[in-house]
């Protein structure tokens, strides 16, 4: 799970935000975990496309290897049998390889819908991050209004405590 702690906004420090919930956090943290398998998948998906292309290269390698092989051989003896076994072995590779490429072409599909479809959901999970944060700074202004409010009312209580405390000696 990709839990990554967010530090408060700057507008929220000077506030007790421990009484924040954000609704949308289930949404949120079912969208986090959809990222995750996506991305999951996604290194899945690369490590098949490399394993391919891997085998690509053994196969072209060996196909150049037998190519030079044939070649040479046909110049060093004429055996019209092992020539021809020679050139239906490197018929197969051929054919291996374009097997292996079609098979490359449908990873490398499959990896870039993987690609997009963790874009789109990255950009939803920025979205909702931004709006938990617009959230937080706006019940933060909200904390501090009460806070402000109560101060208000208290500094009036003890103002006409203090006021009547003043008039009471005197009558």
């Amino acid at each position: 799970m990709n839990t990554v702690p967010t530090k408060a906004p700057a507008p929220t420090r000077d506030v007790d935000v421990r009484g924040f919930v954000y609704a949308l956090e289930p949404v949120r943290q079912r969208q986090q975990w959809r990222m995750d398998k996506l991305m999951a998948s996604l290194a899945r998906a690369q490590q098949a496309l490399a394993e391919t292309e891997a085998r690509m290269a053994e196969v072209q390698a060996m196909h150049d290897e037998q190519a030079s092989k044939a070649g040479q051989a046909l110049v060093q003896r004429m055996d019209p049998g092992a020539h021809r076994a020679a050139l239906g072995f490197l018929t197969h590779l051929r054919d291996q390889w374009r097997e292996l490429d079609a098979k490359r072409k449908e990873q490398l599909a499959e990896r870039d819908r993987l690609r997009k479809e963790c874009m789109a959901l990255q950009l939803r999970l920025d979205g909702m991050t931004q709006h938990k944060e617009d959230a937080l700074t706006q019940y933060a202004d909200e904390v501090r209004q009460r806070n402000s409010n109560e101060q208000d009312r208290d500094w009036l209580a003890r103002s006409a405590a203090a006021r009547g405390r003043n008039l009471e000696p005197s009558q």
